[in-house]
């Protein structure tokens, strides 16, 4: 699997024009031949927007998704993003949405551990997302799960091989995100890529530092502070070869820890 990371810069509150920038990346994807191009949270209209949520929030089938999947289709594309979706009962949900190379819309998550206002603003999900593509097992999560290991847990106990989490991490978590991100690899053995974004807006200043790490926790690919793309070649085997001489999801005893599982949702769950 060949996956492209785009960590992006987007105009504030500007969808129309973010979405017209989609098309380069794209086209330079096609190019590469990547298999799935992911971007980071909330990638269309930028984080800070709450105050402007009635106007940027939009619903499943709206303007976003909709040219997204037109994308995607034109250029053979899995396409991974985060939206702030309005529901049809007026919710407010912080979402990472999987097109695939049809167009078709795979799934929706919604972020599960909300941070600082997004309570004031976002409704939290409850189930965990992991999908199955034509080039492997897909697991989602966004940002503020990265911190939680039990997320990333869930996600690799249902299958999934490689973890996607569109960020909008902040300056000076940089090396803590690496570190969280190497973690969650390491301790499920499986791949796991934050894509997170740059600049900044208002007073939030955003990290960048997007990474992909392996089975072991090696690191794949990293990038800087500023906006940039790296495609990084995710191979199947690694996690094989991890597991060979441990395997933690195979040893791990949940009657000891006393734990319970969440439900997992295999495909879309808006």
């Amino acid at each position: 699997m060949k996956l492209m990371i785009a960590q992006t810069n987007p105009l504030w509150a500007e969808p129309t024009n973010n979405l017209k920038a989609l098309e380069s990346l794209c086209r330079l994807a096609a190019e590469a031949k990547v298999d799935l191009l992911a971007l980071p949270e909330l990638a269309f209209t930028g984080y800070n927007i709450f105050e402007r949520l009635d106007g940027l929030a939009e619903a499943i089938d709206g303007p976003i998704v909709t040219q997204v999947a037109k994308l995607a289709n034109q250029y053979n594309l899995h396409v991974v993003f985060g939206l702030a979706e309005r529901r049809p009962n007026g919710e407010l949900s912080n979402v990472a949405i999987l097109i695939d190379d049809n167009g078709k819309h795979l799934a929706t998550y919604d972020k599960r551990y909300l941070w600082d206002r997004e309570h004031e603003f976002f409704t939290a999900g409850k189930k965990s997302c992991v999908v199955d593509t034509r080039f492997g097992t897909l697991g989602l999560m966004i940002c503020y799960d990265n911190e939680f290991p039990e997320v990333a847990r869930e996600l690799a106990q249902a299958g999934a091989e490689v973890i996607l989490s569109p960020t909008a991490n902040m300056l000076p978590n940089s090396e803590r995100q690496v570190l969280q991100i190497r973690a969650r690899a390491m301790d499920n053995q499986c791949f796991v890529a934050c894509i997170n974004r740059s600049g900044e807006e208002d007073n939030l200043y955003y990290c960048g530092n997007s990474i992909v790490a392996g089975p072991d926790g090696e690191v794949l690919g990293r990038l800087g502070l500023a906006a940039g793309m790296m495609i990084v070649d995710i191979d199947f085997a690694r996690i094989d070869k991890s597991r060979t001489h441990q395997d933690y999801l195979s040893d791990l005893n949940t009657s000891d820890l006393n734990l319970s599982r969440l439900d997992i949702s295999n495909g879309a769950n808006s």
